[in-house]
C-alpha cells in the first residue's frame, strides 16, 4: 500500500489523467453513461476517474482508451 497520505504529485497526476479522459469523451460528444456502457464500468466509476477522486486501475484505463478510440498513452500523458 502506498504511503499515507498520498503524495500531492500523485493526486495531481490522477487529476490530469481524468481531465484527458473527459476531454477525449467530450470531443466525441459522449456521455459518461455511454462510456460506461462501452467499457462495462459503472457511470460513477467513470465520473470518479474523470474527477481524479478515484485511484483507477490500469485495466480501466485500457478499457477507456479502447472505448474512446485513443491510444492509452494519450490518457496517461
Amino acid at each position: 500500500m502506498p504511503s499515507d497520505p498520498i503524495p500531492q504529485w500523485v493526486i495531481d497526476a490522477r487529476r490530469d489523467i481524468g481531465a484527458r479522459v473527459r476531454e477525449a469523451r467530450t470531443a466525441q460528444r459522449l456521455t459518461q453513461e455511454q462510456v460506461a456502457e462501452r467499457t462495462g464500468l459503472d457511470r460513477k466509476t467513470v465520473s470518479r476517474i474523470e474527477t481524479g477522486s478515484y485511484s483507477t486501475l490500469v485495466d480501466h484505463l485500457l478499457l477507456l482508451a479502447r472505448a474512446l478510440d485513443v491510444p492509452t498513452r494519450d490518457l496517461v500523458g
